[in-house]
């Protein structure tokens, strides 16, 4: 399987699912966020991935790649990083918009115990 097909499938069509199941929630202002999250992310991955690369920590097989490199990592990778960020992000949107939706459930009035206020101390209650 090539990289780009990997990423289709299990990046892409998520992704795309997670927009079109919420995509009347989904507004530019609500995210923003993750573009600036984007940009965190590349600028502490590329460097990072570059360098392992580069010291044979790990590689990319020639045929399963499109050939078209940035660094010493091909363009593939460089999607994956945001693509992922991307589809972890539109998750979690997603599931915190439904926890915050709920509304707590309030106890029943006859459960409720009334507080008791304790009247404040007197100066000779209080020592030094």
């Amino acid at each position: 399987m090539t990289y780009a097909r990997f990423l289709g499938l299990f990046v892409v069509l998520p992704i795309l699912f997670l927009v079109v199941r919420y995509r009347r929630t989904l507004s530019w202002r609500g995210l923003a966020p993750m573009g600036v999250l984007l940009v965190v992310v590349y600028a502490a991955t590329s460097p990072w991935d570059n360098m392992a690369v580069k010291w044979g920590l790990w590689g990319f097989d020639p045929e399963r790649i499109w050939g078209v490199k940035l660094g010493y990592l091909p363009l593939e990778e460089y999607l994956f990083f945001g693509l992922q960020t991307l589809l972890v992000g539109l998750w979690a949107r997603a599931r915190l918009e439904r926890a915050l939706a709920k509304q707590p459930e309030a106890r029943p009035a006859e459960k409720a115990r009334p507080v008791r206020a304790e009247p404040p101390l007197g100066s000779r209650e209080v020592s030094s």
